[in-house]
């Protein structure tokens, strides 16, 4: 019993990635006024229809709350599996709090006569544009370091996903990086006017989620064997 429930929690758990990239990229294609390369898929839930990305995020972290449990679930009793499933667990609450908190419209978008050019200047974010970015940050590092153990669980079973758990975790802390740089670079009035390139971030969705469907995958067919 306990198997066929941690195998439905996986198998829900894979549907979280094609979900919202599927949503995301579709919105992303069809929004007046949205370029990938200027904006960010968090901005998708500002104006006009961003309440279908705000619903895409609140499913997407529901499934991927399935997904750390079930994981967590297939690895009980092994080093490291309840960090995974605490730190999954956080990476999923983190799509709940950017549902609930959305960022400050900026970079042209929406495309309303009050939104800035460039970004809003660190003084004048609001208080849930604070609360989005921590959200962000904290949920995108905690995925990174439930990647390491992840590496480090693999590392005598399989070559390949230990590689793959390190190249996940090392290009989550690269967009980290990527983004600080800009930041402290534009930490002056230049800000209201200075653009920011999304592409890298857009990239990074799909290793992701392709990541953690296929680390699901995996988990499930390793039951069904030993079943």
């Amino acid at each position: 019993m306990n198997g066929r429930m941690t195998k439905r929690l996986l198998t829900i758990g894979m549907l979280a990635g094609p979900l919202v990239l599927l949503v995301g990229l579709t919105l992303a294609m069809t929004r007046e006024g949205f370029e990938l390369q200027r904006h960010g898929s968090s901005m998708l839930a500002l104006g006009e229809h961003g309440w279908l990305q705000t619903l895409n995020f609140c499913i997407t972290g529901l499934l991927t709350t399935a997904l750390a449990l079930g994981i967590g679930r297939a690895l009980r009793g092994q080093p490291g599996g309840r960090w995974v499933a605490w730190l999954l667990g956080a990476f999923a609450l983190m799509h709940i709090l950017v549902a609930l908190f959305p960022t400050d419209p900026a970079f042209g978008f929406p495309p309303d006569p009050g939104t800035p050019p460039g970004a809003p200047l660190t003084d004048d974010a609001s208080f849930h544009a604070i609360v989005h970015s921590l959200a962000g940050f904290t949920g995108f590092n905690a995925l990174a370091i439930a990647c390491f153990i992840l590496a480090w669980h693999f590392a005598r079973k399989s070559l390949f996903w230990c590689a793959l758990s390190v190249l996940t975790a090392a290009a989550i802390i690269m967009i980290d990086i990527y983004a600080m740089r800009w930041e402290l670079a534009h930490a002056g009035p230049e800000r209201a006017s200075a653009q920011f390139n999304f592409l890298p971030m857009w990239v990074l969705l799909p290793l992701i989620w392709g990541y953690l469907s296929g680390l699901a995958w995996v988990m499930k067919r390793r039951l069904e064997v030993v079943q």
